[in-house]
């Protein structure tokens, strides 16, 4: 009688030690996740926002149109309305450099070039969109073909990456040409509950440069970066703190803890009914 109520107190014992162990490991991991902007915002100050201007890089598809007082005329240096990659004006003739078929702009070769109907080859990267549309400009006035000429350029292709501890990465096109850091993320859905905000990686390649940025969104200072603002083919990476490997730790050891509850459990009723 003495060794079953013995054996039945391990039991117990081994069990309670068992749970307290998952529990231990529980509290680990539990913790509140970092916050945006640590310090607070001063919203009592307001503050000039300067938006950079996006430079042209290679691969990029602009779309170009053309304008004059005399619209025939005009005609022959656009591309036609939702043209491929050889059916716009003048584009089977090769006198235009066009995007990739599905998709309407000029696309900037691996040398930076375009090349516009009768204007010619065009180095366009590093230029913002304003410097080309000026030098289209010009050089549609030497011509003096068109009547008061002047040309509209926008980006088809502005892309951002966003990879890491976020809900849902992945590359989202941005419909303007302004974005934020915070505004992509939000597109791939926050940064995770394993996310460091402190620690989200930006790569930017320019003119055949890679840089490596590191932002800190739990800064508020962080809206007064020249990083703030992303730039087009920009790559965001969220790292992940130690509690995703503490996370993992935490569901094999449920399962043990279980494991070993069921066998205290079957012990105890063993002892019980002996």
């Amino acid at each position: 009688m003495i060794n079953r109520v013995l054996g039945s107190i391990n039991a117990i014992l081994f069990t309670f030690l068992a749970i307290l162990l998952m529990t231990s490991f529980s509290s680990c991991f539990s913790s509140k996740p970092v916050p945006y902007f640590q310090g607070g915002l001063d919203t009592t100050q307001s503050q000039n926002v300067k938006i950079p201007d996006q430079t042209i890089q290679k691969g990029d598809i602009l779309n170009i149109i053309i304008y004059s007082d005399n619209a025939e005329a005009t005609a022959i240096y656009n591309q036609a309305a939702g043209a491929g990659a050889a059916s716009s004006v003048q584009g089977a003739k090769g006198n235009m450099t066009t995007a990739p078929a599905g998709t309407t702009g000029y696309l900037v070769d691996n040398n930076g070039n375009i090349r516009l109907h009768a204007i010619g080859v065009l180095p366009v990267e590093g230029l913002t969109r304003q410097q080309l549309e000026a030098m289209i400009t010009q050089k549609l006035v030497q011509l003096g073909v068109l009547s008061n000429p002047y040309c509209v350029i926008r980006f088809n292709n502005f892309k951002v990456t966003v990879l890491g501890e976020v809900a849902a990465p992945g590359v989202f096109t941005i419909p303007t040409e302004k974005a934020s850091v915070l505004e992509a993320l939000g597109l791939a859905g926050d940064i995770t509950i394993f996310g460091r905000k402190d620690m989200v990686m930006l790569i930017r390649e320019n003119q055949g440069k890679r840089t490596y940025y590191n932002l800190n969104l739990t800064d508020p200072t962080i809206f007064s970066s020249p990083n703030f603002y992303l730039r087009q083919n920009d790559v965001l990476v969220v790292q992940a703190d130690q509690r995703k490997s503490t996370a993992g730790d935490q569901q094999s050891m449920m399962y043990l803890t279980l494991a070993l509850t069921a066998v205290s459990t079957l012990a105890i009723i063993i002892t019980l009914f002996r």
